[in-house]
């Protein structure tokens, strides 16, 4: 489970600009809003920190979260007081969902399927509990495939091969492709498309903190000592490549949605 501080980092690192918070917002809400007049109520799972279900409460929607880390749920409370009426916070897993069937107008995963060992019994549950006529909406983030942050996350991973802890990535790309195979064999017709697109900057170090901190899925089964062995392992070339280790570096970001009706 992650601690206190480190889900506050990961607050700070995946943060969305408010725009763009807003246009993800808007994506989701509006056929709800258009289906549904008197209101919707959605669930997220892997709600994490809020801020996905944080922008949709503001706009008047009922949220129910779910997550198996209490300690992300902490981070997102501190954040809606004033307006907790709207917003429920359950412990609980995916795969076994705590709800009737036929409860929510919307789901919303963002980022989580390739987090749960059983991913067809997760859409399984969450095509349950939805109302008929409900969305499934499915959201990434994804940066641009050469920029300086995934040069440096590459440069960490290959030190962790040379300390012998070769790193498994891709699962988020596999899971979103299972998922996409899943829905198309049920019969659900999908629409996908970006919604959203922004830079983000960082420094080098920061980086390199975010992957010994575990912020990202791939790091979170790698021992704590590695991850800052490898940290320490690059750092010549860090240097190298950058004469100031505090210089911002940009990256560019789009955010994807994909919304699927369940009769």
């Amino acid at each position: 489970m992650t601690n206190l501080r480190v889900a506050h980092a990961y607050d700070r690192n995946r943060y969305h600009p408010p725009e763009v918070s807003g246009k993800i917002a808007t994506a989701i809400v509006e056929p709800l809003e258009r289906e549904w007049k008197d209101g919707a109520h959605v669930l997220e799972v892997g709600v994490g920190t809020g801020r996905i279900g944080m922008p949709i409460v503001a706009r008047g929607v009922q949220l129910t979260g779910l997550d198996t880390d209490t300690e992300m749920m902490t981070a997102f409370r501190s954040k809606f007081a004033g307006v907790s009426k709207r917003v429920t916070l359950i412990e609980g897993d995916a795969q076994d969902l705590p709800f009737a069937d036929r409860s929510f107008h919307g789901v919303i995963a963002v980022h989580v399927w390739h987090l749960i060992p059983d991913l067809t019994r997760a859409l399984d549950e969450a095509t349950r509990v939805l109302k008929p006529n409900g969305y499934l909406f499915e959201g990434w983030d994804s940066p641009a495939a050469a920029s300086p942050e995934l040069e440096i996350q590459d440069a960490w991973c290959k030190a962790l091969e040379t300390l012998g802890h070769p790193v498994q990535r891709g699962g988020h790309r596999a899971a979103l492709r299972a998922s996409a195979a899943y829905l198309s064999a049920k019969r659900l017709e999908s629409a996908e498309r970006t919604i959203a697109t922004w830079e983000v900057s960082h420094t080098p170090l920061e980086v390199v903190e975010a992957l010994e901190d575990g912020l990202y899925s791939f790091t979170k089964n790698i021992p704590l000592e590695l991850r800052f062995a490898a940290g320490r392992a690059i750092k010549p070339w860090l240097s190298a490549k950058y004469s100031d280790l505090e210089t911002s570096i940009k990256t560019p970001w789009a955010f994807h949605l994909r919304t699927t009706r369940v009769k």
